[in-house]
């Protein structure tokens, strides 16, 4: 299953993941996230599980990698859509998210990032 990335705006990029993550399809998910933001030097990236159907602790793991990849590359990571059940897990497996924002829903990411950063209140 491929998982497109949305450019909102030049600065600005959504990675919505829908379904069941697995380890294989997280290392995919990281090289097309690390790639893209190389690439278009996008400075906000948001991530949005509220797609996402089941993610075991190796997976969840991942992805705290995959933001602490795109912190290295000067990109902001945004998780949106946290299931109460992956936030448990990232709780138990005492996972920091220093390097990230978190909002409720991507309606709320977008009107923070795109609306106030962009220009367009």
């Amino acid at each position: 299953m491929t998982t497109p990335v949305i450019p909102l705006t030049d600065s600005i990029a959504i990675l919505p993941i829908v379904g069941t993550m697995d380890t294989y399809r997280a290392k995919r998910i990281q090289q097309r996230a690390l790639d893209f933001v190389s690439k278009t030097k996008v400075n906000h990236f948001v991530i949005d599980l509220s797609g996402v159907d089941y993610m075991d602790t190796f997976v969840i793991k991942h992805l705290g990698n995959i933001i602490s990849g795109l912190k290295l590359l000067g990109c902001d990571a945004i998780l949106t859509g946290m299931k109460v059940e992956v936030v448990h897990t990232m709780v138990d497996l005492g996972i920091s998210l220093k390097h990230v924002a978190t909002k409720r829903n991507l309606k709320q990411a977008f009107e923070e990032y795109v609306l106030e950063n962009e220009g367009f209140e």
